[in-house]
């Protein structure tokens, strides 16, 4: 009587495992089955973020062509964001020197026809500073999405942290630009903005650089 005590509950183990083992293989399906769909909304957060950058874009384009002003969109790759801003008339991008170079004939200005010293700029070097208009603030890219990188005219190698820009000029030309974006699926979209008329090309692909001036 103790040995079919014994056997029973020997089966009632047996029985135990074989049932962890069916809900094991279950959730392993389920998650098979669910790793395309998590794939797909995450495609769809690349696919819309990529058509708010080239509205912003194009926005920006418009801006710099319609007020006559430099306009600019900064990428902050390190914090996943990007924005509009907007600067002086002068066409020539002005650097940290350069600046210094136009305030100091400004004060000798100043000092030679006895006027009060002021620290305001010529016109045509006026700081860049975000265009509410265009970007009320920074836009986040959606959760997920990162940049990969990005190459302008002014960059030998692929930006890959830090900041980087696009500027629009106000007769119409644009710094050609690439943006290379990604997901946590792996997916990869490539935004080329062209020289001339303020178009970006969507790919849903990493496009090179050699290729994109390959097709321009």
């Amino acid at each position: 009587m103790l040995r079919l005590h014994s056997e029973h509950r020997l089966n009632q183990k047996g029985f135990t495992l074989i049932e962890l083992l069916i809900v094991v293989f279950l959730i392993g399906m389920m998650f098979l089955f669910a790793l395309p769909k998590v794939s797909s909304i995450f495609r769809l957060s690349l696919d819309s973020c990529s058509r708010e950058m080239a509205s912003v874009i194009r926005e920006a384009y418009n801006a710099a062509m319609v007020t006559g002003r430099v306009h600019r969109v900064v990428w902050d790759l390190k914090e996943r964001k990007y924005w509009v801003e907007s600067g002086g008339t002068s066409l020539l991008l002005d650097t940290e020197e350069s600046l210094e170079k136009a305030n100091q004939r400004l004060r000798r200005k100043i000092k030679k026809e006895g006027e009060e010293e002021s620290e305001s700029l010529p016109p045509g070097h006026l700081p860049f500073t975000l265009n509410r208009l265009v970007t009320r603030s920074k836009i986040s890219l959606p959760r997920g999405v990162e940049f990969e990188d990005i190459l302008t005219q002014k960059s030998e190698d692929p930006i890959t942290t830090g900041t980087a820009y696009t500027h629009f000029f106000p007769h119409g030309l644009v710094e050609q630009t690439l943006i290379h974006l990604k997901d946590d699926s792996k997916n990869q979209q490539t935004l080329l903005i062209w020289p001339v008329l303020g178009r970006t090309r969507v790919e849903k692909r990493y496009l090179t650089l050699q290729e994109a001036y390959a097709e321009d």
